[in-house]
């Protein structure tokens, strides 16, 4: 009997014994911790452990301690670092890795308390510590374990979904209409013309917090009476404790059609610890279409087609579950869901004191439906469990202090989410361009970074640092320095930068210009900048030909998951996305613009037709050496976005500019059109809705800016096809937000002038990797009106292509054609190439002729600077 209770009695010991807690203070603790890994050893003092980085990827560990088996842990660190950045706590009995780990921003220069969740551990774990930061000093004064205490939920109530209107008690908004049944909180219905869509949140409770215990207050009977325009609901209720509590909402048409807008204003005469308050919901399909949808959208978190919320799908883990984010996720306060041609949906003012609620379909309260709704009170990534109805601890609502809540109910007709992300602009309209320094202090940051960062070893160039990216030749950078000599304003600088060009370019073969390149964003420019330009249109032929041989018979670009490694196409329908075959079309018919051969050209926009049939979808998958193929993605609205550009400029044909269009408003739900921070914030870009791997690092709330600077080139080429839409201000925020985040020289000069491979708004840190300063400039020269590297343009349909390194300011049509003026950028003269597809043309530099070409052939001009092309078709 005794061999079976002594681990009984051991498991018991380890279940109800004291929690470990480390005091660095004390050098026995501190010499329980080992300096791992490009640490110096450590140090200490009354103040704490001193750990000193020595590399790039600092951590020290600590002794296997035994944890209570079974009890989830709050960890509480006090720690104080010299450099803003993401500490990181591995927990592990046999090695660390990303799936057994957690992490918090931490701003540098104070001390701060961090505290994160873990889950139950058990006997003989370890913990790992990774300082926020690679450089500077970091001082752990503790660590500290309390079980992590969740607040249980009620029994939750469904929603009314049978409503019936008082017709006395009726608001209309353009197509919406508010009916109000006139006698619960939140009893009305939402209809788009005839059409049922959504009814309010009845039978919602307030749940408060007194003297250990949970009450449950219900909120049923309300007074509805018609004001002015709009309604007034009140409820008025005493709560088991004796505070009167009230609660109002306002309802009125909104100064724009089509949206209601909802104030919610609640005050309790005492003081009340709140842990749950319904200030406003709506549930779609409830009563009506039922939990189906064409799209949902949750901007930030959840881009949706017929599938749940909180999926799988995308990321593995506590990570998936949206239900209640973390509002620094959202960028920006949208809920909305599409059925049959129609959507209704929830904009709010977001403020830290508002939690959001989405769940598609409602497995909350049973509905039948949807669920979208703001509760009180907020979630800041520490406050809750990402999910969660209810936070860890409850928060004071103040005696007759009113907590207050504006909202706007929106509906109206559209096949899917663009038609809502469209009203959300129309209505909230975007940030305004965040503060950057002038394009002379500009082009300096980026001369620090292709001349003096680590980027650059010798005459080569690594497309990002530190990690294994080799240096390579790159004429891009060779161009870029040579551009930048243009601006710095700087004689010593400017020579610095043409001699460093004049190294690069000589590394490079001539025939290969155009795609021995560093940046993100790439053009057929350098070869008309140093010559070699019919090697380079060979070249591209090569590439588009190779390019649309691995296009399946469908049209689609299939993924073919590496040899003994992960499949990243498990969750996704079929092994093809639109983001991974947009980004062969589009390079395709770059390239096949380029050599101007009329079947080359016809080939690649009859690959670009085969898109089609993902009209109207989700832009996913363009990532696909790191992120599951299903997973939401803005680099695939950036390529689908270049696709159809170029395809309209090809051919003339408008369904492919709405097209573009389309893919460019699919893009926005990833980009912050709210301040997610207090210094940068406004136009930072998440880079996809879900994770590396299905596991970390989590990219939802972590701006990953390159990837938008590719999407914001694409918006730069289509502003002259579509001068109506927001494209110019949304590209010239998010370069805006890219030059905000680049590394300043002060800060690091091995990393100057360099972009960072994602940013925390939280702690406004920077992350390795750095990408070099291409990425940004391609769209930058844009954003400051300057010289573009590369414009190209179509005319008569398609029928003659014009490419030049520099920009097109004006064009005139003549009497048989067109009188195009261009500027050139660099200072020697460049080559500006003209293609004639179809047809025959007189081409004439400067009013002298330079050249008759025929169907299929190519003049490639030498320009100084500025010139005037004249392109003149036979007379009929």
């Amino acid at each position: 009997m005794l061999r079976f209770l002594l681990p009984l009695l051991l498991i018991h010991g380890i279940c109800s014994g004291a929690l470990p807690d480390f005091d660095f203070t004390k050098a026995e603790d501190r010499d329980r911790w080992a300096p791992t890994h490009h640490l110096d050893a450590i140090a200490g003092s009354d103040q704490g452990m001193l750990l000193r980085s020595t590399g790039d990827d600092p951590y020290t560990t600590g002794p296997a301690r035994d944890y209570p088996i079974g009890l989830p842990l709050r960890m509480t660190i006090r720690l104080f670092s010299q450099q803003s950045g993401t500490a990181r706590v591995y927990y592990f009995t046999h090695g660390a890795n990303e799936k057994q780990s957690v992490r918090a921003d931490v701003r540098g220069g104070a001390w701060t308390t961090v505290q994160l969740r873990l889950p139950p551990l058990g006997p003989k774990y370890r913990i790992r510590f990774n300082p926020p930061a690679d450089t500077g000093d970091c001082i752990v004064q503790s660590i500290s374990f309390a079980e992590a205490k969740t607040l249980a939920e009620p029994a939750w109530r469904a929603p009314e979904k049978e409503v019936a209107g008082d017709p006395k008690l009726e608001i209309m908004s353009g197509q919406l209409r508010l009916s109000h049944g006139g006698r619960l909180s939140g009893g009305f219905a939402l209809a788009i013309g005839n059409t049922r869509m959504a009814v309010g949140w009845t039978h919602g409770v307030i749940g408060y917090e007194r003297e250990g215990a949970l009450r449950w207050l219900p909120l049923d009977r309300a007074k509805v009476e018609k004001q002015d325009d709009g309604l007034s609901e009140t409820t008025s209720l005493i709560d088991p404790d004796g505070a009167n509590w009230h609660v109002e909402r306002r309802y009125r048409p909104a100064t724009q059609p089509e949206a209601i807008d909802v104030q919610t204003r609640i005050t309790v005469d005492r003081d009340r610890k709140t842990v749950f308050v319904p200030m406003v919901g709506i549930f779609p399909g409830a009563g009506s279409f039922g939990s189906a949808k064409k799209q949902a959208i949750f901007p930030g978190l959840e881009y949706l087609a017929d599938e749940p919320s909180s999926s799988e799908a995308d990321v593995v883990g506590p990570a998936s579950h949206r239900r209640t984010p973390d509002s620094l996720k959202i960028t920006f306060p949208l809920m909305a869901v599409v059925n049959d041609g129609r959507y209704v949906g929830l904009i709010w003012d977001k403020e830290p004191q508002f939690t959001a609620l989405f769940d598609s379909p409602d497995r909350t309260f049973g509905s039948g439906g949807h669920v979208m709704g703001l509760l009180f009170p907020g979630s800041d990534g520490s406050n809750r469990v990402e999910g969660n109805l209810l936070p860890d601890e409850g928060e004071w609502i103040r005696k007759d202090q009113p907590i207050v809540l504006y909202a706007t109910l929106i509906g109206g007709t559209g096949a899917n989410i663009t038609a809502v992300v469209k009203q959300y602009v129309s209505l909230r309209g975007l940030p305004a361009t965040p503060s950057v320094p002038d394009l002379r202090s500009f082009a300096t940051a980026m001369a620090g970074g292709w001349l003096d960062s680590s980027i650059r070893v010798g005459s080569d160039y690594r497309h990002a640092f530190p990690g294994r990216f080799e240096p390579h030749p790159a004429a891009d950078a060779a161009a870029d320095q040579d551009l930048l000599a243009l601006q710095v304003g700087d004689a010593n600088l400017a020579a610095r930068l043409r001699n460093s060009a004049q190294q690069a370019i000589a590394r490079v073969n001539p025939d290969a210009y155009d795609f021995a390149t560093v940046s993100h964003v790439s053009y057929p420019s350098q070869s008309l900048v140093y010559g070699h330009v019919e090697q380079n249109i060979q070249q591209a032929r090569a590439q588009a030909e190779s390019l649309l041989s691995q296009l399946e018979r469908d049209g689609g670009m299939t993924y073919h998951p590496p040899a003994g490694g992960l499949d990243l196409s498990k969750t996704n329908p079929t092994r093809q996305a639109n983001g991974l075959t947009g980004a062969a079309v589009s390079r395709a018919l770059q390239d096949a613009a380029f050599v101007g051969d009329a079947k080359l050209i016809e080939r690649s926009i009859a690959a670009l037709h085969l898109l089609d049939h993902y009209a109207g979808d989700v832009p996913r998958g363009a990532q696909s050496w790191e992120v599951p193929l299903h997973t939401p993605d803005v680099l695939a609205s950036a390529y689908l976005v270049r696709a159809y550009t170029l395809g309209y400029q090809l051919t003339g044909d408008p369904r492919l500019l709405e097209q573009a269009k389309y893919w460019a408003w699919t893009g926005v739900p990833f980009i912050y059109l709210t301040t997610p921070s207090e210094l940068v914030g406004p136009y930072a870009s998440i880079p996809v809705f879900g994770t590396t791997q299905w596991n970390a690092p989590v990219w939802m709330g972590l701006p990953v800016q390159w990837c938008a600077l590719v999407y914001a080139e694409a918006l730069y080429r289509l502003v002259p096809l579509d001068s109506a839409g927001p494209w110019r201000q949304l590209a010239d925020g998010i370069v805006a937000s890219g030059i905000q985040q680049s590394w300043p020289a002060a800060l690091d000069s091995t990393r100057q002038g360099l972009l960072p491979d994602s940013f925390s708004p939280r702690s406004q840190a920077r992350h390795d990797p750095a990408i070099n300063p291409g990425t940004l400039m391609a769209p930058a020269m844009w954003f400051y009106r300057a010289t573009p590297t590369y414009e190209f343009q179509s005319f008569a349909d398609g029928k003659i292509l014009l490419h030049v390194p520099g920009r097109i300011t004006h064009e005139t049509k003549t009497a048989n054609g067109f009188a195009v003026a261009i500027e050139t950028w660099p200072a020697a003269p460049a080559s500006v190439v003209v293609e004639c597809v179809s047809g025959s043309l007189d081409v004439a530099l400067n009013n002298d002729h330079a050249k008759r070409l025929s169907a299929g052939e190519h003049a490639i001009l030498s320009v100084d600077h500025l010139a005037t092309v004249r392109l003149e078709r036979e007379r009929n």
